[in-house]
């Protein structure tokens, strides 16, 4: 495991020596450090999905040179730790704990190399790992921001584009894939990997201080091969939402957010659960000043749906033993964060605090999340 470690990091001075070599006058190369310290207690109860606590660090040394035009390539080691860990998840994405037989004795560092090209104006290629721009604009119910503390970093390819059309309309969206599982021929296992497309259109409407949000996202899942020792029925998931938002800002400082969202499960291929497709609804009201706090009340129902990269308190199959369907699922949720960043300081300390209550099961669950994010860096050249 040492002699890993050092290899692994040996990429960054490795990629800082060629950078050497071959920038030209007006590159730049740096050495950044960005992490994060992390608290996270969710206090889980019930069928549905069993507490749990994530005390620790991720760590992200890297080393970063870029052209200044078109082309920033940065190489490093992504390094995640929980405090009081003996043992890791052999496998690189889960949606909740896994069990201790699915674990190794070794520390989790992985390595991190990541080329983004600027294709034209507003239009982005990442390549090697990925970072999620602002969760992959998807809702909690699709992707549980808490995948940042528990799951390795994203790699593969995204697409990413932004812009504005005259003085009304803007918008965002990102398309990528995520390779979770790599396999050889006559492998014993199957490949997997996820596939997203999620963006947002904006408009805001002449003579008011209203703006129309029209979100869309869509994620697949699959799992297969074609180079397997045995068949072995392919497997594909899918969720998709989509709905309507209103932004209204009555000051500089405070706005507030009014969406609904329809969402959609399908499973094709090998069943993976006992139900094929299912749906969901998801209104939230959210007030938020100055992009520094943000209080939220969100009402979630869905009936034979499961989120493949969100939160299992949107599921309607159980984490807990993995057979126990739920009819259907009805939860009342209050959240708010707070963001505070001292002056041009470069960290952020972020809390946040949720209380769900399951109305069908008759149970309140509660989440507190605590994070310091830093990113220190030095110019080497």
């Amino acid at each position: 495991m040492r002699l890993k470690l050092i290899a692994l990091i040996g990429i960054i001075g490795l990629l800082g020596t060629i950078c050497h070599v071959c920038a030209q006058d007006s590159s730049r190369i740096t050495f950044r450090a960005d992490g994060y310290l992390f608290f996270i207690d969710d206090e889980y109860f019930g069928r549905r999905i069993e507490g749990y606590t994530l005390p620790g660090f991720r760590l992200n040394p890297k080393v970063v040179w870029s052209t200044g035009r078109r082309l920033t390539l940065s190489g490093g080691v992504s390094w995640l730790h929980y405090w009081g860990a003996h043992s890791y998840p052999n496998t690189a994405s889960y949606g909740v704990l896994p069990d201790h037989s699915d674990t190794a004795t070794a520390m989790h560092v992985v390595p991190w190399l990541q080329a983004r090209i600027r294709l034209a104006k507003g239009l982005e290629l990442t390549l090697g790992s990925i970072d999620p721009s602002d969760n992959h604009y998807l809702p909690e119910p699709l992707r549980d921001i808490e995948r940042e503390v528990a799951a390795d970093p994203e790699c593969g390819i995204m697409l990413s584009a932004w812009g504005d059309w005259g003085n009304y309309w803007w918008g965002k969206a990102d398309w990528w894939v995520d390779w979770r599982e790599f396999i050889w021929n006559k492998s014993p296992h199957q490949e997997r990997f996820t596939m997203g497309l999620s963006g947002h259109l904006i408009y805001n409407i002449p003579g008011t201080d209203l703006a129309l949000e029209l979100p869309l996202n869509f994620l697949a899942q699959h799992v297969g091969g074609q180079v397997l020792a045995t068949t072995t029925p392919i497997q594909n998931n899918f969720n998709a939402a989509s709905g309507l938002g209103l932004q209204y800002s009555w000051s500089d400082e405070w706005s507030l957010h009014l969406s609904g969202l329809a969402m959609w499960y399908h499973q094709h291929g090998n069943p993976a659960v006992p139900f094929t497709q299912g749906w969901g609804l998801y209104p939230q009201l959210k007030a938020v000043y100055d992009n520094r706090l943000a209080l939220a009340v969100s009402y979630w129902q869905g009936e034979r749906f499961v989120p493949l990269l969100g939160s299992w308190l949107y599921s309607n199959l159980s984490s807990v033993d993995g057979t126990t369907v739920f009819d259907r699922t009805q939860m009342l949720s209050f959240q708010a964060y707070y963001n505070w960043t001292p002056g041009n300081e470069p960290f952020n300390l972020h809390v946040s605090g949720a209380v769900h209550y399951d109305i069908g099961e008759r149970q309140m669950q509660y989440a507190v999340r605590c994070a310091l994010f830093f990113h220190p860096s030095i110019r080497l050249r």
